[in-house]
């Protein structure tokens, strides 16, 4: 298994807990589908996590295109609130490698951490920032994932998008020694295909990103 399906595999894992956790919602008996899904068996939830793995998957092959538009055409009431912001943090880094970052950017007042379980803020404030800084705020970025590892308390699984994220913040501010090495620091951990995933999103670390991918 690939790192990246790792990584969706731990974040929808504590999505579903979250999900579990919660208490269902009492449902008007005269319309049960006036109210969003509150299980994991409602079939409007599983048609939203089954676009989603379709998304994933052509996330993987580069279809990003194609993978933003099997998410966004889910009703977003058919997805289960506890896990709506982990689907849509997903869209908007699609939307971004695909090119769209206006689509990207009206995701924003969606992307709101403080509006999403603790489980999956630390994805929701990474995709939150990626969009930021592609569409012109550096500072907000930044703000956002910290300056170095750890300053806002990131776990392991978005750590190198943090970085990622943070070099384009820096390298808009004209910190491109700073950039670069943040940029080194994913390479060191997990090698150069972290890089490639991210390089159709742009920004500008860009073209570092495309000098470590070359050097190996």
């Amino acid at each position: 298994m690939t790192r990246r399906p790792r990584l969706f595999a731990a974040l929808l894992a504590r999505a579903r807990k979250v999900l579990r956790a919660g208490r269902p919602a009492a449902r008007p008996a005269e319309d049960p589908a006036s109210l969003p899904p509150s299980h994991l068996g409602d079939p409007r939830a599983i048609y939203a996590f089954a676009a989603q793995v379709v998304g994933q998957s052509l996330a993987w092959q580069g279809s990003y295109r194609a993978a933003a538009a099997s998410l966004r055409d889910v009703p977003l009431d058919w997805t289960p609130p506890p896990v709506r912001l982990l689907l849509m943090s997903n869209l908007a880094q699609w939307q971004l490698c695909a090119g769209d970052l206006e689509a990207a950017r009206r995701l924003l007042p969606d992307l709101d951490e403080e509006r999403a379980p603790a489980s999956v803020r630390p994805l929701v404030r990474g995709a939150r920032a990626a969009v930021l800084v592609r569409t012109g705020d550096a500072e907000g970025a930044l703000a956002l994932v910290g300056r170095s590892d750890g300053e806002r308390d990131e776990p392991s699984e978005v750590r190198q998008r943090y970085r990622i994220t943070r070099a384009h913040a820096l390298a808009a501010r004209g910190e491109l020694a700073a950039a670069r090495a943040e940029l080194r620091r994913v390479v060191d951990d997990v090698g150069v295909d972290e890089l490639c995933r991210w390089v159709p999103a742009g920004g500008p670390a860009r073209a570092a990103m495309i000098e470590l991918i070359d050097e190996g």
